[in-house]
């Protein structure tokens, strides 16, 4: 019976400071507004990083252009050098 009331008196114990603590299932203004706050600098960062991928894809585009310029005008000058080469 003594350990019976000791239980009692554990569990009583739990309940209260439960109680006093606050405890809920649902989430507080505070957290509410924090996650609200994380849940937009996420879209945010997702918008930046998509944003960022699309740039990279279209200077990727550019330079591969460019290179094929170079690459043609590279062409171009050892024709006009070799044509130099046979007039002299």
């Amino acid at each position: 019976m003594r350990r019976y009331s000791w239980v009692l008196v554990l569990v009583a114990f739990v309940l209260v400071g439960a109680m006093l603590v606050g405890c809920t299932r649902y989430a507080g203004e505070k957290q509410l507004r924090a996650l609200e706050e994380t849940k937009q600098a996420a879209l945010s960062a997702e918008a930046q990083v998509a944003q960022l991928e699309k740039e990279n894809a279209e200077l990727k585009a550019k330079l591969a252009e460019k290179q094929e310029e170079l690459k043609n005008v590279q062409a171009e000058k050892e024709k006009v050098l070799s044509k130099l080469g046979q007039q002299q």
